[in-house]
């Protein structure tokens, strides 16, 4: 589809959708929805473009059908990385392009879909996922992610709660509407990122889930406009203000909006149910989600990281700086550089350090990479707004009215003595600084902060999926090796050189190199060194050493 094929397809659906305390009559014409609308759209169009059809497009192993990248099933490192390029492609456009989560929960879904299966020696739960996956991709479908709890008492587990409904769970079991048998699910999803524009949800747990939990492990799709469905949602971006003169704000053209998602007895068919009561799976599928969409998150910062570079160094210009020559502004503009590449460089990283997935055999991106470079891009938020900022002046929040541009008592003389290199027009400085305002200092820059913050997971869950999965114990046996512990007399190994009861030993991994050295480039396959134990002599070899 092109972006005007999705916003008509949007037509054909008739959600419930609240906003702004009115109902929504029609999603597709809601002003408060156009920035989000925006950004979809391009998502479409960019697939359309000759010079960009190679990145946002992808032939689907399964069908060889070409379908767009952002629901495409990842079969290798080179897929990992274009995909981490045509989000930071879409994101320097707007900011946030949001369909890139569909993307990411399809991939988990198929990877859930092949472990049930290989645990049941099946093969259904992928043949309904294979049949529910070429559906959206020859529909051209964008898909939310309702993955999110409302959670009620965090103190608690799902079956705890004394609202059952603080997590969606299945209330009934081989329900029959218009002679399909299926599941009907109630409760609430709290953050749904573009929920009223999208075509379908893709329910999926948020958390691991215990046997007593097995009523709220349930994956699924539910179209938008499933009866028993209400979405609340927020405006995006800043669509409602009085439109400025001259070209409109970033914001008012791209933004993104969320929704709490209510589902009230909501029937869905076992066709488009992907598995619903195998609690022990759902860790799995979180933890495959998470990955995914972390690994895509950085590609995203990127983008917006590429706006925030762009701008500043058009400020220091407008500002008659050469930052090439003025050391101070120079260093900033390396460190916000620094920032964007740094993190950009790991989801590179864990697309090349990528593997396999054992069930599914789609590529799953390096954990520790992805995370790093997630966390990376969480908490020095902060500090490329900083660098913004500093670089731009205080212009950006002491500006007066975009109105007064066009006041003959103080339009002349502003633009006078508010000009600033001889070689930029006082209005394209000004615009200039309106700009980062939006990105950095107002209602959008601070969604900006705390989407990057919170988005994918907070921190604290990063950095236990880091902990979780580093090498560490790879480290501390260096370390031992070059002490020579566990070495007798002759050099030879004298005790078996790991316990796996050793706690800062269980995570072993020495390193990882291309199964050929260099491969061709677009198909890099990463595979571990040997283990330790596999580089030490035998020790029935007379005179052996370490």
């Amino acid at each position: 589809m092109s972006g005007a094929d999705y916003r008509e397809s949007l037509r054909r659906y008739s959600p419930r959708v609240f906003v702004d305390g009115r109902r929504v009559a029609s999603v597709a014409d809601e002003r408060a929805f156009q920035p989000g609308l925006n950004a979809i759209a391009l998502t479409y169009d960019y697939a359309l473009k000759p010079e960009y059809a190679r990145l946002m497009t992808a032939v689907q192993h399964t069908s060889g059908k070409v379908v767009n990248r952002l629901s495409h099933i990842d079969m290798s490192s080179a897929d990992l990385l274009n995909k981490l390029e045509a989000v930071r492609l879409v994101c320097q456009e707007t900011g946030c392009a949001q369909r890139y989560l569909t993307h990411d929960a399809l991939n988990a879904i198929g990877q859930v879909s092949a472990r049930i299966d290989d645990a049941r020696g099946t093969t259904e739960n992928t043949a309904r996922f294979l049949n529910y996956l070429h559906r959206v991709q020859d529909q051209d479908l964008t898909l939310g992610v309702a993955m999110t709890d409302a959670k009620g008492d965090r103190s608690r587990r799902p079956f705890e709660q004394n609202n059952p409904d603080s997590y969606v769970h299945i209330v009934e079991r081989n329900a029959v509407r218009n002679g399909r048998r299926g599941i009907v699910i109630s409760g609430t999803k709290a953050i749904v990122t573009g929920a009223p524009y999208m075509h379908e949800l893709l329910v999926m747990p948020c958390r691991n889930m215990g046997i007593e939990d097995a009523d709220f492990a349930v994956c699924c799709a539910v179209p938008i406009d499933a009866p028993g469905l209400t979405i609340v949602a927020r405006p995006a971006g800043r669509p409602g203000e009085t439109l400025e003169h001259g070209d409109a704000l970033f914001s008012r053209k791209y933004g993104q909006s969320t929704g709490v998602c209510i589902f009230e007895r909501v029937f869905v068919p076992m066709d488009d149910v992907f598995y619903d009561g195998e609690w022990e799976h759902s860790g799995h599928l979180t933890y495959s989600y998470a990955t995914h969409h972390r690994h895509t998150c950085i590609g995203a910062r990127a983008g917006f990281g590429d706006l925030l570079i762009g701008a500043g160094a058009l400020m220091c210009e407008a500002n008659g700086f050469d930052p090439g020559k003025e050391t101070h502004l120079r260093e900033q503009m390396v460190e916000l550089i620094t920032i964007t590449e740094s993190f950009f460089a790991c989801g590179v990283a864990a697309s090349v350090y990528a593997k396999p997935d054992e069930h599914s055999h789609s590529f799953m991106p390096d954990p520790v990479f992805s995370n790093i470079g997630k966390l990376l891009l969480a908490t020095k938020i902060y500090d490329m707004h900083r660098i913004a900022h500093y670089v731009s002046g205080g212009l950006i929040v002491t500006l007066p009215g975009p109105d007064e541009d066009h006041n003959p008592e103080t339009a002349a003389k502003l633009s006078d003595v508010l000009r600033a290199s001889p070689d930029v027009p006082y209005e394209q400085r000004i615009q200039t600084a309106r700009f980062i305002e939006d990105l950095t200092a107002g209602y959008q820059g601070g969604w900006y902060s705390v989407i990057s913050l919170h988005g994918g997971g907070s921190p604290a869950a990063m950095k236990q999926e880091i902990y979780r999965n580093y090498p560490i114990g790879s480290k501390v046996e260096l370390v031992e090796r070059l002490l020579q512990r566990g070495v007798a007399a002759d050099g030879t190994p004298a005790a078996a050189p790991h316990d796996p009861a050793r706690a800062i030993t269980r995570n072993r991994q020495p390193g990882k190199c291309c199964d050929t050295g260099c491969t061709v480039p677009g198909a890099p396959v990463m595979v571990d060194l040997p283990t330790l134990e596999q580089t030490l002599p035998s020790r029935s070899e007379p005179g052996s050493t370490l």
